[in-house]
């Protein structure tokens, strides 16, 4: 049976008044990343009251770290089993997964707010507040959105995840793949960081990792006595010169790769005057192709084979992902938003470490990823437009109203091929 896409479109019209009051609410929950919060249990009761079936995950760390789509967490995460989320299921058939982080960033000093972080300030068409951006708005649009759709939609399975979701999406977004069942698409709603709200959507992340490489060198001795500008530079090794000979090799194969990298932080040495006899240098790599663990594998091996004594991998980190573009999502979102917005938008494939490579890579599931205009994300007077907002919700609805009725009648959209996850 189609879904009336009219009525379920005029339904989130009339929701909108309750939308703006769900994100005044979110904004109003302290929810700093890597804090605990009680921000689940207000989207347990949200799910609940929509007849979903809610499940409470948490973060089981030690499992996750054997995982290859593991991120780890901020140092300042001291009880990661703490960081919860909230899956809600309603309806039986082909699947569709809506998602959202509910964590923010810290406000930072109060002082460099011109409004209370924690109360939602509406100035205009901008709504103010931490989180409200990133991405308590997209939490409003899928909530909406889904309330909405619900009462319109027979024969699929609509599956909600509100996710304790950043640093990295190790903690929230993975554990929260387990609990989803095998769906078709997934709908990632997040502003786009570039600033530039619906007019870009996401159908790719970029794998991105930092690395560390250590050289070592031997000083020479010195030719007088406890003098080290009488040591001849030429009778030692400098650690530091063995260093730059390892990174031109890595550069060297990761432009034949196609892989992009920076050398961001050097170190050598601990006085001008003598040889150094230790350097290390810090950065970062940006791929496309492949998995962190191997193009990490790949580096370490040029780097040891050029004369570098290890290796190591820190920090963020994250595998790509990719849908092709002539998926039907891509059709679809392309559609939804030009209706929405009068202007057909544009695909942004260069952020790094989206949460859409989870559906992607563990689901087998066709992802994009879109939202409201919005910014000052990660910062002081985080603001999101309201009604391109709201223009998101009916951006979700439309999809999947499109998707729910090639569902029904046999046609689904195709899954992914199988990647390592």
């Amino acid at each position: 049976m189609p879904v009336d896409q009219n009525a379920a479109l005029e339904a989130a019209d009339q929701l909108r008044g309750s939308e703006m009051e769900l994100l005044s609410s979110l904004v109003s929950q302290r929810s700093v990343r890597a804090d605990t919060s009680d921000v689940h249990e207000m989207c347990l009761q949200e799910m609940e009251k929509l007849g979903m079936e809610v499940e409470l995950v948490t973060p089981r760390v030690a499992e996750l770290e054997r995982h290859s789509e593991w991120c780890p967490p901020s140092p300042t995460c001291a009880e990661p089993e703490k960081m919860v989320s909230v899956v809600g299921t309603r309806g039986e058939g082909p699947g569709i997964f809506l998602f959202a982080h509910t964590d923010t960033e810290p406000p930072g000093p109060r002082g460099d707010w011109e409004t209370d972080p924690y109360r939602a300030t509406v100035k205009g068409d901008r709504i103010y507040g931490v989180g409200a951006a990133d991405d308590k708005a997209g939490v409003a649009s899928v909530l909406t959105a889904t309330r909405a759709l619900l009462p319109h939609l027979e024969g699929v399975r609509v599956v909600v995840g509100l996710v304790h979701g950043k640093l990295g999406g190790g903690l929230g977004t993975l554990p929260t793949m387990e609990r989803v069942g095998q769906v078709d698409t997934s709908i990632y709603c997040h502003p786009a960081e570039t600033g530039k709200g619906l007019a870009h959507f996401k159908i790719a992340t970029r794998g991105f990792f930092n690395f560390r490489i250590e050289t070592v060198g031997r000083r020479p001795e010195p030719v007088e006595i406890r003098t080290p500008n009488s040591e001849d530079p030429r009778q030692g090794i400098n650690a530091f010169t063995r260093l730059r000979a390892v990174m031109d090799a890595v550069e060297k194969w990761a432009a034949r790769d196609g892989i992009l990298i920076s050398v961001n932080r050097v170190s050598a040495g601990i006085n001008p005057m003598v040889l150094p006899e230790r350097a290390v240098a810090e950065g970062a790599v940006w791929f496309r192709h492949g998995t962190v663990a191997g193009v990490y594998g790949q580096l370490d091996r040029v780097a040891s084979e050029a004369g570098a004594v290890s290796t190591h991998l820190f920090g963020l980190r994250s595998n790509p992902a990719e849908i092709p573009r002539d998926h039907p999502l891509v059709a679809a979102t392309r559609r939804a938003i030009a209706l929405e917005t009068g202007r057909a938008p544009a695909v942004y494939p260069a952020h790094v470490a989206s949460d859409i490579r989870f559906p992607i890579r563990c689901l087998n599931a066709a992802t994009v990823g879109f939202g409201a205009l919005a910014g000052n994300f990660y910062g002081p007077n985080e603001w999101v437009d309201g009604r391109d907002m709201h223009r998101a919700t009916r951006t979700i609805v439309r999809i999947v109203s499109e998707w729910a009725d090639h569902a029904t009648i046999g046609q689904p959209w195709p899954r992914l091929d199988s990647l390592p996850c």
